[in-house]
């Protein structure tokens, strides 16, 4: 490639600055994070003008059939939203995620980033996933940017990128490995202290992948047990400064199991507890969606049937709620079988990526594999697409995570001038 070529390709530091600026204060406010996600957009289209030719690569074709899973969604949210003439004000989460998911084809395709700027990017991740846990410790959950359930989640999608790239920071100084690492660390404490118990699998995810790594590699005894000594003392040290990160998911998962409990001894669904309600919504609507199984009860008359089911149950707490809390069981609630494809599409995309990267760019493919775990597990019990932000930190994620293991332009020469 001619060095005119790669200078039109190679973004400028200025721009590059203000798209990590967003991603780092993206946890602590929502129209931060929707910022990012927009810059995001609009460097991909700029992108995508300046430079003549497109490259093939791995990673291109990675982000195609994330750009095919995107629209194929949004196709099939169209067919149930044109039949019940819903407001299309309520598919920020389609279009957003095929806007992102374009961006990013223009970066994948067109873009080079320089040594330095994938440097800046993975500090600026680490930089993010400490201001959710600061924010957390100093304001609670009760104060997030957002509903605490679908932010927790976000926060777990930035965790799985946070350890793919301390992973692949092997041959890097111990400071650097350290410094990842303490993202990684942050962002799971965020995660906990979010209180969004569908997101705390982030927990045996971490571990799930660290374990698999030291058993891939060969497992020297010896070493292990020192470096398991470390982690416990590190970890413990963290817990003795910030108690909450023990106390607060205890307290939520004995809630849970009191709740729990009570179900069983009454022998009847409890509609006003957080569990309760959720375990009502899902059997009410199990029996509802075999009726309206192509295209689902449109999203007014959703809405409705939800209210009418709190009324019968006297449980002030569900009639203030919009969906069923289940993003599998929601999207075949309110859209049938066409609004259930549509959010599968976005789980079979992100496994394409994750199989289609597993050779040529194994940690792409490993951050791309943990979003995907933690948007199919925390969809179980919560409608995240019902908020804006988590589709929003989704689409941010997957580029982010697909730019920090992407080609560099080999060269930060060509960065001087701008």
């Amino acid at each position: 490639m001619h060095a005119a070529e790669l200078s039109s390709r190679v973004i400028k530091n200025w721009q590059w600055c203000t798209v990590l600026l967003l991603l780092v204060l993206a946890p602590i406010n929502s129209k931060l994070a929707g910022a990012c996600w927009l810059a995001l957009c609009l460097l991909g289209a700029w992108s995508f003008k300046r430079c003549s030719t497109q490259e093939s690569s791995a990673e291109f074709s990675a982000v195609k059939c994330w750009v095919f899973a995107c629209l194929s969604a949004l196709v099939l949210r169209a067919v149930p939203q044109f039949y019940w003439g819903d407001n299309w004000g309520e598919r920020h989460a389609e279009f957003r995620l095929l806007l992102g998911a374009f961006g990013l084809l223009g970066l994948a395709s067109c873009a080079r980033l320089t040594i330095n700027q994938v440097r800046w990017l993975g500090n600026a991740l680490i930089l993010a996933t400490w201001s959710g846990f600061g924010w957390m410790v100093v304001f609670g959950s009760a104060r997030a940017p957002t509903n605490q359930i679908p932010w927790g989640a976000s926060m777990a999608l930035l965790v799985c990128v946070a350890l793919a790239m301390t992973l692949s920071a092997s041959s890097q100084r111990l400071p650097i490995r350290l410094f990842y690492a303490s993202g990684v660390m942050a962002g799971t404490g965020a995660v906990l202290l979010s209180q969004a118990r569908g997101s705390y699998g982030i927990v045996f995810w971490v571990g799930g992948v660290l374990l698999c790594q030291y058993a891939k590699s060969g497992i020297k005894w010896l070493a292990l047990i020192a470096r398991a000594l470390i982690v416990v003392t590190v970890i413990g040290l963290f817990f003795q400064l910030f108690p909450q990160l023990i106390s607060v998911p205890i307290q939520r998962i004995e809630q849970a199991s009191v709740e729990i409990s009570a179900i069983n001894s009454a022998k009847t669904i409890e509609a006003d507890t957080s569990v309760g309600i959720r375990l009502f919504l899902w059997d009410k609507a199990m029996h509802e969606i075999p009726m309206h199984l192509w295209f689902g009860l449109g999203y007014t008359k959703s809405a409705e049937e939800i209210q009418r089911w709190g009324v019968e149950a006297n449980a002030p707490a569900l009639k203030a709620i919009g969906h069923i809390h289940n993003n599998y069981l929601d999207a075949m609630f309110d859209s049938g079988l066409f609004g259930l494809g549509s959010f599968l599409s976005f789980i079979v995309g992100l496994f394409y990526m994750s199989l289609r990267l597993i050779k040529s760019r194994p940690y792409a493919s490993l951050g791309i594999a943990g979003i995907l775990f933690v948007h199919v597990t925390s969809s179980l019990t919560n409608v995240n697409f019902a908020h804006n932000y988590y589709p929003t930190m989704l689409s941010v994620a997957v580029s982010v995570c697909l730019l920090l293991f992407m080609k560099t332009s080999g060269s930060d020469d060509v960065t001087s001038r701008n």
